[in-house]
């Protein structure tokens, strides 16, 4: 008998491009698998989850960025 083993968040990735600088950068993001969890990339740009992602650019030190791509989810 096997033990099968539940994931506990979804995982996306943020193509995120700095506002001041405009250099691109990737944000790994995890969201709790709870109820009205947001499963794919469209629901995630729907909910209010991005509210709370702090960017920080590494290069000029800009915290505006603008996300021009996202991948993962729950296929």
């Amino acid at each position: 008998m096997g033990l099968a083993v539940l994931k506990s968040s979804v995982s996306f990735t943020l193509h995120i491009r700095c506002v001041n600088c405009l250099r691109e950068s990737i944000k790994a993001l995890e969201v709790p698998l709870v109820d009205d969890a947001p499963l794919d990339p469209d629901e995630l740009m729907e909910s209010a989850y991005l509210d709370g992602v702090r960017y920080h650019c590494q290069q000029c030190q800009g915290t505006a960025g603008q996300i021009f791509g996202m991948s993962g989810g729950v296929r």
